[in-house]
């Protein structure tokens, strides 16, 4: 028991330091460069931490008696407090920062590829945009632009797309979170918690409400994240296609996530994951956009080099203010650097995964949660490696900690056979 609770510690001290460096340490800039390596040693030490904790099966009942009622009362109020206070920074946002593609291009060109969506002429979607930059094309993955047909249908601003996308965040982490089961540590989850809210919500440095569609990208693997807490196979192979067809992080995940479940024998769900990702997938992007702009789409990471050159050339700034391993390279590494997050995006997963389940088989060490732990390994090297490391990029990664330090801090065990009870509400 008293290892179980150092461990949860551990999981608390490093999700605050990897907290701390995404948010308000970056207003410091002679510290960011020591606080990217923080960053990303803290994001593996989450990955390792979570091999040593219980066996994760995320579930909720609700009891009826007083006390769990006063409690699910407060969840409540909290989710309805901090939806308005987001529902006024976004309107701020709105008003302070018209959408402009002179300031940034990823709205107005997924609002276009919205709008001939909703409009019918989705084999259209994926043409050249004349509107912008004199014509660009769209490059944007099909779970990513679609969620803001919501806002053309309802004629509303597509900056609200990412704010109701955040709410729902916030409120799953509020609801997963039980702060009495590790009071020690709790105030200080919560705190995070909380800077992190008010950062996104507050700070111009990252611009991810005004000016990006990111929100869209962190609920997505938010999804897959509490989907491999539940071990709901049907959840997570759509919540894997949603990932997929936003941003590739995962990428890398996906292999040593298949191998695990073949060497553990679990071929029925296999199947189930295959099939169901299939159909997800001729869903949302082969049957309404065809084979052409999918393969336009698998050969962008091809361009990632000419693109970071740009950046360094036009706006060093990114790469000084901001996280990720980019800035130790420099302008002239470009190309090491773009082959080094191919080449540890796919290595270092399945080297991860293959240890762990190396220590659990063949020197009976108790290990769990493999699949997950080497999720947010993947997220971490993948962000911390990528080509231009805007800051907006990286709280995808921060979200899967948040939930899973809420998880486990707030796991409730039995201190004679270390079993775990269920959460309660």
């Amino acid at each position: 028991m008293y290892k179980l609770r150092k461990t949860k510690n551990l999981l608390a001290a490093v999700f605050i330091l990897e907290t701390v460096c995404a948010t308000y340490v970056l207003l410091f800039p002679s510290i960011i460069p020591l606080a990217s390596i923080i960053y990303f040693l803290s994001g593996l030490m989450i990955a390792v931490f979570i091999l040593f904790l219980p066996k994760a099966k995320q579930s909720f009942s609700i009891e009826e008696n007083a006390h769990h009622l006063s409690t699910l009362s407060f969840r409540i109020v909290a989710v309805i407090i901090m939806s308005v206070e987001l529902y006024h920074f976004c309107q701020n946002w709105i008003d302070d920062a018209p959408m402009n593609y002179h300031d940034a291009d990823m709205l107005p060109i997924m609002k276009i590829m919205a709008q001939r969506f909703v409009s019918g002429h989705a084999s259209k979607v994926y043409e050249i945009i004349p509107e912008i930059w004199n014509g660009i094309h769209p490059v944007y993955l099909p779970a990513m632009w679609m969620p803001f047909s919501v806002a053309i249908v309802g004629n509303f601003d597509l900056r609200w797309v990412t704010t109701i996308c955040l709410i729902i965040i916030f409120t799953i982490f509020i609801f997963i979170f039980h702060p009495s089961h590790q009071k020690r540590v709790s105030p200080f989850v919560l705190f995070c918690a909380f800077i992190l809210f008010w950062w996104l919500s507050t700070s111009a440095t990252q611009g991810l409400i005004p000016y990006t569609e990111e929100g869209v990208v962190i609920f997505y693997y938010v999804l897959l994240t509490l989907s491999l807490l539940n071990g709901n196979i049907w959840l997570i192979a759509v919540s894997i296609v949603l990932c997929g067809l936003s941003r590739y992080a995962l990428i890398g995940w996906i292999i040593p996530y298949s191998f695990l479940m073949v060497y553990e024998k679990k071929y029925n769900e296999l199947i189930k994951l295959i099939v169901t990702g299939i159909i997800c997938f001729l869903l949302l992007m082969i049957i309404p956009f065809g084979w052409k702009p999918f393969i336009q789409l698998l050969s962008l990471p091809g361009q990632y080099i000419d693109f970071a050159a740009r950046v360094w050339h036009d706006a060093p700034q990114v790469f000084e203010t901001s996280l990720g391993l980019s800035k130790f390279f420099g302008a002239h590494n470009i190309a090491t650097q773009h082959l080094l997050l191919i080449i540890f995006s796919f290595v270092l997963p399945l080297l991860f995964a293959a240890v762990a389940v190396w220590i659990r088989d063949k020197k009976n060490y108790r290990i769990n949660n493999i699949s997950l732990a080497t999720f947010k390994l993947s997220l971490v090297v993948f962000y911390n490696f990528i080509d231009v490391p805007y800051l907006y990029l990286f709280y995808t990664s921060s979200f899967v900690s948040l939930l899973i330090v809420g998880y486990f801090i707030s796991l409730h065990y039995n201190e004679l056979n270390g079993e775990r009870d269920s959460i309660k509400i």
